[in-house]
């Protein structure tokens, strides 16, 4: 596990201080992909920086497995660098060296004899899918396998932690989707702690776990992805599963958000609400997405036939919950739950 604790960073100019990290505290279980996001300028470049040791914290711990690395320096410090595995948004490869090379180097860094490089790093193209371009150079290769020799690369010395700054900017749609792939089997294969930093929305909610959104340096909002998209009021929610509908048609008593938070919701639960109960629905907008937990989902809906109040008593039942405070009326006034 790696642990974050009251991180901050600051930088001393000639205007004055800076601050740029302002007390994060951010835990990733073992075997956890935990998503980082935000505007440019929120932190999130030098939040990388530090737990990758590229930079060093004002002040703050970075522990994984209990270990504080600031606590460490020369070959302590340097051995426990080694369970930190990073991916670079332009996948960072020498064009001088071949991939097999390329890949090989954090090895070669450490003095791993010659035979158990060559196996390793044949073990490493293997698991990638580019054992056949081991003799290719970077420039041959398209930018999604580029990522994925660097996504080799940084196993090389079987890390505990896989930093991915960025991996997936820039690629085509295919290549976004093999390299989640990857990193979603690694987790799960090898145990992993996955840090994702990205401002890619589709990227998180195709394979994090846990969202934390930054905000001028500071952590606005943590959670389980499934429960920040459920969430009543979640601004992350929203950005992760933005929900366009229509206005509310004439004869419609009110209009209402439904967000599903539970794994395996009942894809006939609309139908169920007129053919069970009598409820008149129409469905104004939204957004259902698979997710390697469950479903995610949102939609908008106009209701008539049941109050505010039963109709969140019976959709909680079914595993959906109602916002009471998306509720509207015709008038497009908002109106309480209990009103």
């Amino acid at each position: 596990m790696i642990e974050i604790k009251d991180l901050h960073k600051h930088y001393d100019t000639a205007q004055g201080r800076i601050e740029v990290l302002k007390g994060i505290d951010l835990s990733v279980p073992e075997g956890s992909i935990t998503a980082v996001v935000g505007p440019s300028g929120a932190g999130k470049s030098t939040l990388s920086h530090c737990i990758s040791l590229l930079e060093k914290p004002s002040s703050g711990q970075i522990l994984i497995d209990g270990k504080d690395l600031g606590a460490l320096s020369g070959r302590a410090l340097r051995a426990e660098r080694r369970a930190i595995g990073t991916i670079f948004q332009n996948s960072a490869l020498l064009s001088r060296l071949s991939v097999a090379e390329n890949v090989a180097l954090p090895l070669r860094n450490l003095g791993v004899v010659h035979h158990e490089m060559q196996q390793r790093v044949a073990q490493l193209l293997d698991r990638v899918g580019l054992l056949e371009k081991a003799d290719a150079y970077p420039g041959q290769l398209s930018g999604g396998q580029r990522q994925r020799v660097g996504i080799a690369r940084a196993l090389a010395l079987r890390p505990r932690l896989l930093l991915s700054d960025e991996a997936t900017s820039g690629l085509d749609p295919e290549s976004t989707h093999q390299v989640l792939g990857l990193l979603d089997s690694l987790r799960s294969d090898l145990g992993l702690s996955i840090i994702l930093i990205t401002h890619e929305m589709d990227v998180v909610r195709h394979v994090a776990d846990e969202v934390a959104q930054l905000a001028s340096g500071r952590i606005a909002e943590h959670g389980a992805l499934h429960e920040l998209v459920a969430s009543p009021g979640s601004a992350t929610g929203e950005k992760l599963l933005p929900l366009r509908s229509e206005e509310l048609p004439a004869g419609f008593d009110y209009a209402v958000t439904v967000a599903y938070r539970k794994d395996r919701v009942d894809p006939g639960w609309i139908s169920r609400l007129g053919i069970e109960h009598g409820i008149a629905v129409a469905l104004l907008g939204g957004a259902v997405e698979a997710h390697h937990e469950g479903t995610l989902g949102r939609v908008r809906l106009g209701v008539q036939g049941a109050t505010p109040q039963d109709l969140l008593r019976l959709l909680d039942g079914w595993g959906l919950q109602a916002d009471p405070g998306s509720l509207a009326r015709n008038n497009h006034e908002l109106v309480e739950a209990n009103a």
